[in-house]
């Protein structure tokens, strides 16, 4: 059973337990905090297990095609959904489709007219056993109040 599946497997459980309106609120905090971890761990170039991301290569110059950090504004478009059932954390629109090329190392043909270039992996979202652990302490602080 991989990280994700035990960890909902486990909040099923917890969350029968709380009338809708807690699970809601519970919820939101989860997935608010998510994002903003995300958003942080992008600006930092680095991937949920916290190794840096893959850097651009260089053109046939020696410099690189761009100057910079990778997805210097992309943290900004992360959003949130959230109800008393569910909590998610992701994309949307044309920036879903860019992540989702460099989540799943995909080979695509960035414009009509160029070559199709293959992209390294570099993951935007997950969880990692930090994301676990502040999960578990969220839960704790939103029982205690």
């Amino acid at each position: 059973m991989d990280a994700y599946s035990g960890l909902n497997h486990w909040l099923d459980q917890f969350l029968q337990h709380l009338e809708p309106a807690q699970r809601r609120e519970l919820m939101r905090r989860i997935s608010q905090g998510l994002r903003i971890r995300s958003k942080d761990r992008i600006n930092q170039q680095r991937d949920p297990d916290g190794n840096r991301f893959i850097p651009r290569k260089r053109n046939q110059i020696g410099s690189k095609k761009r100057q910079g950090a990778l997805f210097q504004k992309i943290g900004r478009d992360i959003k949130t959904e959230y109800s008393a059932d569910h909590a998610a954390v992701g994309f949307g629109g044309r920036t879903a489709q860019i992540a989702e090329v460099h989540q799943e190392g995909k080979t695509i043909k960035p414009s009509r007219y160029a070559k199709a270039t293959k992209y390294p992996i570099r993951a935007l979202v997950g969880f990692s056993k930090d994301d676990e652990k502040w999960i578990e302490s969220e839960i704790q602080k939103f029982l205690i109040i």
